[in-house]
C-alpha cells in the first residue's frame, strides 16, 4: 500500500531472480519511508521514492499491472468502494545482431516487444535494415501492436544524415507513423522504432507463419523541425512528419533543452492543436496535470484529418517537483502535404520462380558468375526484370561484391523482397559489371 499527495504514484523496481519459493511474492521485499498517518502504507514524494525489490520484471514478455485506489485526499478517507484499474506492462528481450557496411563491423541492438527476431542483416545497395520475425496469424485479433526497437551506433556512416524512414512489411508500404527516428535519448546510438498496430496487421497477413521487414532510408527526409525558446532559458525542438497519411494521423516529437543545452529531465508540459479550419482537435494545456517527461523527450501520434497548416501551441509548466509561476507558451505553424514516399521502381510483371531457382544454384556454387550475369542479362532484355536507369561508373570491373551472392541466396530462399535483389542488379548496372 502506498500514498501519494500529488496523484501521480512513483515507484522504483528492483528485479531480483533467483526466488527459492514456490509462490514469488514471498521474495519481494518493500522499502522506503512509512506514511506517519497510516503505518501500513509507503509515502511516495520526490524526495522519496519506495522501492519493491524481487522477482518482478525479471523476464522478458507480458505482465498485468493491477492496481486499486482505496482511499483519497488523505489516508484515512476511504473510498466507498475500491477503485480497480489493470494495465499491461511488456518488458522486451534484448538480442545482438553484427552488421557490416564498407568492411567495417557493427553491433545492433534489438529489442522485441513480441517474439524474438530470427535473422536481421543489412542490406549495402539500398541501405535497409532487413528482418523478419515469427508470427502466428491465426492470434493476429488478440494483438494489439508489433514493435521492435533498434539501437544504432552513432558512427554508423550510412545513416550519418539521415532523419526518416520508409517501411514495407510483406511487401507493402506501411505508414510513415510507423517508423520514429530518435537521435537524443541515447548517448551512443540512435534508436530506431517500428510499430504496426492491429488494423495494419490485419492487412498484410500472408501464408508465411513470420513478417519480413524491410525499413530504408528517405532520399528526401520529410521531418521538419522547429527550435522554440522560452522565456526561462530552456529550448525546445518540435518535429514532426509532415507526410499526409491515409490513416489521417502523423508521427510529432518533441526534445526540451535546459539553459547549458544539455538534455532536460523531469519536464512537465502540455499542448494545444489546431487544425487548417481552426477547430482545435486536442488541448492538454495548463488546466491539467500536463505530460511528465522523466527524460525530456516525447513522441506521440495526433490527429490530422485533412492536409495544410495547423497551428500548434506548447506550454512548459513545471521543471522538477516545482511548477512554474506562470506558464510558458510558444506557438508554431506546421504544414501536413501530400508527398510520394520513396519507392525503387520495379517491374510490374510477375518474376518467374526459375529465376529464383537460378540465384539460388548461382549463390550456392551450382553454376558460375558468368551464367548468373547473362540470365540477369537476358531478364532485363526481355524486361521480365525491370532495372531503374543508372548512370555507370565506367569501372568495368568483373568481380562480384560477396554481399551480391548473399543477396541472390535471401531473394531465392524468400529471406528479402523483389526490390531487394533489383537494387543489388541496379547496383551491378552501375558498376559496369552488368552491360544491360
Amino acid at each position: 500500500m502506498f500514498f501519494d499527495r500529488d496523484g501521480e504514484l512513483d515507484v522504483k523496481i528492483h528485479p531480483k531472480s533467483d526466488c527459492p519459493q514456490e509462490e514469488l511474492w514471498k521474495c519481494t521485499k518493500y522499502y522506503g519511508d512509512i506514511d506517519p498517518v497510516v503505518p501500513s502504507a509507503l509515502s511516495s514524494t520526490p524526495s522519496s521514492i519506495p522501492v519493491i525489490s524481487g522477482p518482478v520484471f525479471v523476464h522478458s514478455g507480458q505482465y498485468t499491472v493491477k492496481t486499486d485506489i482505496i482511499g483519497a485526499k488523505n489516508p484515512k478517507t476511504q473510498t466507498s468502494q475500491d477503485i480497480h484499474f489493470e494495465t499491461v506492462v511488456i518488458i522486451p528481450d534484448e538480442q545482438q545482431f553484427k552488421i557490416i557496411s564498407s568492411g567495417t563491423e557493427y553491433f545492433i541492438s534489438a529489442k522485441n516487444f513480441q517474439d524474438t527476431i530470427t535473422e536481421l542483416h543489412y542490406d549495402e545497395s539500398s541501405q535497409s535494415i532487413i528482418f523478419q520475425m515469427p508470427f502466428n496469424w491465426d492470434h493476429v485479433e488478440h494483438i494489439t501492436f508489433v514493435k521492435n526497437s533498434f539501437e544504432i551506433p552513432k558512427n554508423f556512416l550510412p545513416f550519418q544524415n539521415v532523419n526518416s524512414f520508409f517501411g514495407k512489411v510483406n511487401d507493402v508500404l506501411i505508414l510513415p507513423k510507423d517508423l520514429h527516428y530518435d537521435k537524443y535519448s541515447n548517448k551512443n546510438a540512435n534508436i530506431l522504432h517500428f510499430m504496426i498496430n492491429n488494423n495494419e496487421l490485419k492487412q498484410l497477413k500472408n501464408t508465411d507463419s513470420k513478417i519480413n521487414v524491410v525499413i530504408t532510408p528517405e532520399s528526401h527526409s520529410s521531418i521538419i523541425s522547429e527550435e522554440l525558446l522560452f522565456d526561462n532559458g530552456f529550448k525546445a525542438l518540435a518535429s514532426y512528419d509532415s507526410r499526409y497519411s491515409s490513416s489521417n494521423d502523423f508521427l510529432f516529437s518533441i526534445v526540451f533543452f535546459d539553459p547549458k543545452g544539455n538534455l532536460a529531465t523531469d519536464i512537465r508540459y502540455g499542448y494545444g492543436l489546431k487544425d487548417p479550419s481552426g477547430k482545435e482537435t486536442v488541448n492538454t494545456g495548463p488546466n491539467n496535470l500536463g505530460i511528465v517527461l522523466q527524460n525530456g523527450i516525447d513522441t506521440r501520434v495526433l490527429n490530422a484529418p485533412m492536409e495544410g497548416k495547423y497551428s500548434m501551441q506548447i506550454v512548459l509548466l513545471g521543471i522538477g517537483p516545482d511548477a512554474l509561476e506562470r506558464p510558458l507558451f510558444k506557438k508554431f505553424e506546421l504544414e501536413i502535404i501530400k508527398t510520394e514516399m520513396s519507392k525503387t521502381v520495379i517491374s510490374e510483371s510477375v518474376i518467374p520462380k526459375w529465376i529464383k531457382n537460378n540465384a539460388g544454384w548461382w549463390a550456392d556454387g551450382k553454376i558460375d558468375d558468368n551464367s548468373f550475369i547473362q540470365g540477369i542479362q537476358f531478364l532485363i532484355k526481355e524486361r521480365i526484370m525491370s532495372i531503374p536507369s543508372t548512370q555507370s561508373s565506367g569501372t568495368g570491373s568483373n568481380e562480384i561484391p560477396p554481399w551480391i551472392k548473399n543477396n541472390a541466396k535471401w531473394w531465392a530462399d524468400g529471406k528479402i523482397d523483389d526490390n531487394s535483389f533489383i537494387q543489388g542488379i541496379q547496383f551491378l548496372v552501375k558498376e559496369g559489371i552488368i552491360n544491360p
